[in-house]
């Protein structure tokens, strides 16, 4: 599955901490219908049981993942698809609002994620994946969430769970790799350079060679 698309709909604004306006009745947050669409269509191919397939969430090409979109749509487009994705989890979470991440604190949280996503090259599906976890408690009881500290530190422990995979395919494939024994040689075995020396023709450089 690719996000492409949607980094690229998103609007480009300044991710600066919102201004001060006069006080209105806050809204509720509700979730738009194609990013609820995407995040189920994400956990169908990536995840099963509840568990996340990592051998395929980890075949996504690089050109796919969060740092080469920023390259290509800008870090403000990004920071406005991830403050989407960490408003629906906060949102979404059974807590007070008083527990929960401010506006300035997401917005921190969607920058903070951009810089985490440069370290392991994770992709929009770790992200949507992460929080679709962390909802449903793999991490733990979330009864308080009010620092963006909190969100990355459950990320470390997805991370941890990811390079995990990462550690044992990798270990697979060198184990695959040592059964098919040493390869062919397409060249000759090297010599000493005594035994080159000893081949070479020697010419008397006092003695002029006829034509």
């Amino acid at each position: 599955m690719n996000l492409r698309n949607m980094v690229a709909v998103q609007p480009v604004k300044g991710t600066g901490t919102p201004k001060t306006t006069a006080k209105r009745a806050p809204k509720q947050y509700v979730n738009t219908l194609e990013y609820e669409l995407i995040t189920n269509l994400v956990q169908q191919q990536y995840s099963k049981d509840g568990e996340v397939n990592f051998p395929l969430l980890l075949s996504i090409p690089l050109q796919d993942r969060i740092p080469a979109l920023v390259q290509e749509f800008g870090v403000k487009r990004m920071y406005h698809l991830l403050l989407m994705i960490v408003k629906a989890f906060t949102f979404s979470l059974p807590i007070p609002k008083t527990k929960k991440l401010n506006d300035t604190r997401m917005s921190v949280c969607a920058c903070d994620l951009i810089l985490t996503a440069q370290e392991d090259q994770l992709s929009l599906e770790d992200i949507i994946l992460f929080f679709e976890r962390a909802k449903a408690g793999k991490y733990g009881s979330i009864k308080s969430l009010i620092s963006h500290y909190q969100v990355m530190t459950l990320l470390d422990k997805y991370r941890a769970e990811r390079h995990e995979a990462f550690m044992k395919i990798k270990d697979e494939k060198d184990a695959a790799l040592k059964t098919l024994g040493p390869t062919e040689k397409t060249c000759e075995e090297p010599k000493q350079i005594g035994e080159i020396l000893k081949q070479a023709s020697i010419f008397d450089m006092n003695k002029r060679m006829s034509g």
